[in-house]
């Protein structure tokens, strides 16, 4: 699990990532500005060509005109003819590049009509050559009125020359601005990033001394702990096998003046029935049922005993075998009250068959226990649900409160006080044998209906081939 990371150092690692997106950012808009700003020079420096092209058209046209009138040959026409004919394009092209400049449009609007006048005038003395000859057409173009146009076109293309040749220097000195200011940002930059470079250097070898020393120191922490914990666990095994040990002896040793006081109370209810009195035969009664009744416990706690000791050989065992096993055991009560126990398809699974056999006879003599005056109906079955094989038994008997769903499964717990035999371990028993072989148990009940007892277990059980070491027995001085 990666250690959490200071709120400085977190503080400082955005600080470090934030300066190269700065940067970047930065660098971003100044080229894009400085593209912008190569367009705008590109543009300006085409509208200087066309312009140039547009005087070019303007002078071909008057050397041509001259040219025609001075020796009369057509040929001199063509410069004229192809100037007409471009002209617009030409235009075109400066007010397309002259678009983000609208200052400059009307100086090439009043330039192209110039121009076209100047063509036009050019046009007048052709056709007064055709109409009346070379000395008139000579005649007019003397009158100096192309001339006064072809200054005045002069004069406005040197205008517009003039304003173009500004814009470009403005643009070109925004272009070395925006040089001048890369430069320094990339200078402050590499300098900067040098410093975070420096800083994360020596922040990585102070991170890096800090995680080896809390690595030694987490070892050496855990290198406690773990002697810690296994002096403890060992000194818990110790005192559950001495726990373990007292109860199987103190079992063992309880039994031998239980069955002294149980045999001569026996012997007494035997010999002096009806000579001693009422209260006598009653009170002889008393110690009888109680001496029973803790040999019963007795016994019971021998089980539980034995259920936290190494269980039997167990290996593949089918639930249907053990379940006719458990009801050979009840055999008598299930004769004497009638009871009828059905069961549908059972699994086969590697359990403890003893055990197993005893979970079952717990839950059906409960069911005898527990029935109301119709004999008892039984029915044991068993579903597989994903990972897990569910065993339920059904009955109809008296059933119970399901607030104490949980609390019947205590050891000594009885919920319908001594008019019941029993000890109050049965279930607690079978919650231990279920919960040891990796399931679980629960009871629903609706009192007056009946009680569904369901225990689970895992279906990895199917195939599973192992076997335990076989129980322990009691050493030879505790033996009885």
């Amino acid at each position: 699990m990666p250690l959490p990371v200071p709120a400085n150092t977190r503080r400082r690692l955005v600080f470090l990532f934030s300066v190269p997106l700065a940067f970047s950012l930065v660098f971003f808009i100044v080229e894009i500005l400085a593209e912008r700003t190569d367009i705008h020079l590109l543009q300006i420096q085409n509208l200087q060509s066309n312009i140039v092209h547009l005087r070019l058209l303007a002078k071909d046209a008057e050397s041509g005109e001259r040219s025609f009138l001075l020796t009369g040959d057509d040929h001199y026409l063509l410069p004229l003819k192809q100037a007409e004919a471009v002209l617009q394009t030409q235009v075109n092209f400066c007010m397309e590049y002259a678009k983000d400049q609208p200052f400059l449009q009307p100086g090439i609007a009043k330039v192209a009509a110039l121009i076209r006048k100047r063509f036009d005038e050019a046009d007048m003395v052709l056709r007064t050559q055709q109409s009346r000859g070379f000395a008139a057409a000579i005649e007019l173009t003397k009158s100096g009125q192309a001339d006064g146009t072809m200054d005045e076109l002069l004069i406005g293309i040197n205008r517009l020359v003039e304003n173009v040749n500004r814009e470009e220097d403005s643009y070109l000195r925004h272009q070395r601005n925006l040089n001048r200011w890369t430069f320094v940002f990339f200078s402050v930059g590499t300098l900067v990033m040098i410093a975070v470079m420096v800083w994360l250097y020596h922040a990585l070898l102070s991170y890096l001394y800090a995680r080896d020393d809390a690595r030694d120191q987490l070892e050496k922490t855990n290198a406690g702990l773990q002697k810690h914990i296994e002096d403890r666990t060992r000194e818990l095994r110790e005192m559950n096998e001495e726990l373990q040990q007292f109860a199987y002896v103190a079992s063992h040793d309880l039994q031998e003046p239980l069955r002294t006081i149980t045999s001569f109370s026996q012997l007494l209810a035997a010999r002096y029935q009806g000579k001693l009195g009422d209260d006598a035969d009653e009170f002889i009664g008393y110690i009888v049922t109680a001496s029973r009744r803790m040999t019963d416990l007795i016994n019971g706690l021998l089980q539980m005993v034995r259920l936290r000791k190494s269980g039997q050989i167990i290996a593949p065992v089918s639930f249907e075998k053990l379940l006719e096993d458990a009801k050979a055991g009840l055999q008598a009560s299930i004769r004497e009250n009638g009871v009828e126990i059905e069961h549908g398809p059972l699994p086969t699974l590697v359990v403890d068959p003893v055990q197993f056999s005893q979970v079952l006879q717990n839950l059906i003599s409960n069911a005898i226990k527990y029935r109301r005056d119709e004999p008892p109906r039984i029915r044991v079955q068993a579903v597989k649900e994903r990972t897990d094989w569910t065993v339920s038994v059904c009955d109809n008997g008296r059933g119970f409160n399901q607030d104490f769903a949980e609390r019947i499964f205590g050891l000594f717990q009885r919920l319908h006080g001594r008019e019941v035999e029993g000890t109050g371990m049965g279930l607690s028993i079978a919650r231990k044998i279920v919960e040891r072989h990796g399931g679980r148990i629960w009871a629903e009940s609706v009192e007056g209906v009946g009680s569904t007892f369901y225990f689970t277990l895992p279906a990895s059980l199917e195939g599973l081939r192992y076997t335990n070491a076989a129980p322990e027995a009691p050493s030879a001085a505790h033996a009885r």
